[in-house]
């Protein structure tokens, strides 16, 4: 196939779609969530899911997702984790797309045996969607 100009969305081949279908479905959407999914299963009161803010806990003061607990990423460990209990998923989320710390989570937790999704855009998308937040101390 000859094109017009070079192009640099085509200088890789695209994967053929059932290799695409299995990235998108099984691995990216088995992964991550939105905060327009989160804040639905907030708001309908989905038990099964447990959003937690890991950033800094003077960030998760000033200002979280509602609902959200607090569980810094740089503090996972197994020792932390000991009183999670081991049901539902939990969904992390750090400052936004430039940040890593809600990977970083998730990471660790499902190392740990969690089920985790990563929310994208973290705090930061959630702010953009105008879903609610709250201010408080970690618990």
């Amino acid at each position: 196939m000859r094109y017009a100009a070079p192009s640099r969305v085509l200088g890789i081949a695209p994967a053929a779609p059932e290799n695409a279908y299995s990235y998108f479905h099984d691995l990216r959407l088995a992964c991550e969530t939105d905060p327009y999914d989160v804040h639905h299963d907030l708001a309908e009161g989905v038990r099964e899911v447990v959003v937690l803010d890991v950033r800094r806990p003077v960030a998760y003061a000033t200002e979280h997702v509602r609902g959200a607990r607090s569980l810094p990423h740089q503090d996972i460990s197994p020792e932390t984790v000991r009183t999670l209990d081991p049901d539902p998923l939990y969904v992390t989320y750090g400052w936004g797309p430039a940040c890593n710390g809600g990977t970083r989570a998730a990471a660790k937790l499902s190392a740990l045996g969690f089920r985790v999704k990563e929310m994208i855009g973290g705090f930061e998308y959630w702010k953009r969607g105008g879903y609610p937040t709250e201010q408080g101390e970690p618990s």
